[in-house]
């Protein structure tokens, strides 16, 4: 590849040129101008949703932007504060017009007779102005402030590491450490430092907890889990499927994962496996595959642009165009995202990157969202851009899985490359069991709205004696209970994890696909990828050439394909 300095273009705006993003006023009489428009034909709909569209966008951009300026200095409140003043004083403002312009649509007699291409998304705008609740608005505003707290404490959590001071992050390649006392001493102070917070996460908790049930009754709800599942647009499956889908993973899966740990603790030669011998390399190398952020970058450009060159392309114009924060750093939020900034034309990706094998998936994963975004991100028609995380997984899932043989651009020793692919492979189906866990954890927390902190955290550990078997947590009852304050998504994004599941599954089968038949599957990749949301997810699904299911037959085949895969690859 050749390396250049281009940087991102900005996308022009088509009809509100001059607007400011931080003008309430301006941006709410825009949006009553499109309400007061009469609607004689088709054309007149569609050009309101495109105006609608472009009003969005640059809401979405501006917001996007206090986001990632939030993550990137969690331990700074006023980047904190500013999103949380225009997620009050901007975004939930507009809010109402919105879906008053939404309503006009609907009611249109225009929308009864629309054509094919829009008539899915009639029924989104349907399901928005069924769920939408103006005395949730405020609830959704406090929600917003208190979920945010949650990355600030943590980012902000530092031990004391044989004499130094380090963050839960930089102490996780620790854990990779061929000598047991050194990942059992990282393991134990990442608890201890998730644990002298324990009681500020589970205040935190509750308070979320009491907004988002208020939410769910305000909106006619029984409990939140099944507002959530509304919300979300899960029209495709029921709860019912949901929590057959953890019963599915239990006994398809768990015979995987406890095969696996055994053969994980014989070859340690350890006759008990504990939680700090998960991440170590059986044969006691640790994987290296870079040693600063631009070669991590650049290797990542060349891998990419061997699927396809245009991918290739692209993280490069992210990376000179300054749309990459990928180093951990004291202060700096958990996690990784890749967030779309509609305006900009092109994402921005956020991770929190120490050196370790498991900074290559999350690079690449995020890398996936953002080809998924450059596909997407000029469909005129906001409805139609990937909303639903079941898409936008698939999405990141896949480039993992397809982007794997090339990963020998970070791993030149052979041995090296094909542990890396072995560790890549087993992880996505052990994964597994731990979404059930956090999704499962959801369900009752939500059902059972009256717990607790001391009984929720029994609960998680049963969760975690059910699907964590051939790992031993003897001693480590306090840990085993509260591993849950370590997932962020059950603090900032609720519910959204069961799509990790669902898209894991659909990964695997995409990367089946390609083994079969290359050329064919990237193919169905990238007519996946410019679909967006334009059709109901099973029918994206099979754009993509394979189908929406997580039976329990579906799941015994995946493993089966992955065992076998792995087995070859052992030889």
């Amino acid at each position: 590849m050749i390396y250049t300095s281009e940087k991102v273009k900005k996308k022009e705006r088509r009809f509100y040129k001059d607007l400011d993003s931080t003008d309430a006023d301006a941006i709410i009489a825009k949006l009553n101008e499109l309400i007061n428009i009469k609607i004689e034909n088709e054309k007149d709909l569609i050009e309101i949703v495109e105006r609608f569209t472009e009003l969005e966008d640059i809401i979405r951009e501006e917001m996007g932007w206090r986001y990632i300026n939030m993550t990137r200095f969690a331990d700074k409140k006023e980047y904190a504060e500013k999103f949380n003043d225009y997620f009050a004083n901007i975004v939930s403002k507009a809010k109402p017009y919105s879906v008053k312009l939404e309503k006009k649509i609907y009611d249109s007699p225009i929308s009864k007779n629309i054509s094919d291409e829009y008539k899915h998304m009639i029924k989104i705008i349907s399901k928005n102005i069924e769920l939408f609740k103006e005395e949730n608005i405020p609830l959704q505003i406090e929600e917003r402030k208190i979920a945010n707290k949650y990355g600030a404490i943590f980012g902000a959590i530092t031990v004391k590491f044989r004499g130094e001071e380090k963050t839960l992050q930089q102490l996780v390649p620790y854990l990779k450490s061929p000598d047991r006392e050194t990942r059992e001493l990282a393991w134990r102070k990442r608890f201890e430092g998730i644990l002298s917070k324990k009681d500020e996460f589970n205040n935190i908790f509750d308070e979320l907890k009491d907004l988002r049930i208020k939410q769910a009754k305000n909106a006619g709800f029984e409990n939140y889990r099944d507002y959530m599942h509304e919300l979300k647009g899960r029209t495709e499956y029921t709860v019912e499927d949901v929590l057959k889908f953890h019963e599915s993973v239990e006994k398809k899966v768990m015979p995987f994962f406890k095969e696996r740990m055994e053969k994980r603790a014989k070859k340690l030669r350890i006759d008990t496996l504990r939680p700090w011998d998960r991440s170590v390399d059986v044969d006691g190398k640790v994987l290296k595959p870079f040693n600063t952020i631009d070669e991590f970058v650049d290797k990542a450009i060349r891998v990419l642009g061997k699927v396809k060159p245009l991918f290739g392309e692209r993280l490069e114009l992210m990376k000179n165009s300054g749309l990459l924060d990928l180093e951990n750093r004291k202060g700096k939020a958990p996690g990784g995202y890749n967030y779309p900034l509609p305006e900009t034309g092109a994402p921005f990706i956020f991770m929190n990157a120490t050196g370790q094998s498991s900074d290559v998936r999350t690079l690449l994963h995020e890398s996936g969202h953002a080809m998924h975004t450059f596909e997407t991100v000029n469909i005129p028609i906001i409805y139609y851009r990937p909303s639903r995380s079941e898409i936008n997984e698939l999405a990141s899932m896949s480039m993992e899985l397809l982007t794997l043989h090339y990963w020998n651009e970070y791993y030149k020793d052979e041995e090296d490359f094909r542990k890396a692919m072995i560790e890549e492979l087993e992880n996505a189906v052990l994964f597994l069991p731990w979404c059930m866990t956090v999704d499962a954890f959801q369900h009752w927390i939500y059902t059972n709205p009256d717990h607790t902190p001391e009984e929720r955290a029994n609960y998680f550990g049963k969760l975690m004696d059910k699907f964590n078997q051939g790992v031993d947590w003897a001693s480590l009852d306090e840990e085993k209970r509260y591993r849950w304050l370590f997932q962020l998504h059950i603090f900032q994004v609720p519910f959204y994890y069961i799509e990790y599941g669902i898209a894991q599954l659909g990964a695997l089968s995409i990367y089946k696909n390609y083994l079969e038949n290359p050329e064919k599957t990237i193919e169905n990749y990238i007519n996946f990828l410019k679909t967006g949301y334009k059709l109901p997810i099973d029918k994206v699904y099979e754009v993509a050439g394979i189908k929406l299911d997580f039976s329990e037959s579906y799941i015994g085949e995946i493993v089966d394909f992955v065992k076998h895969r792995i087995e070859e690859l052992e030889k």
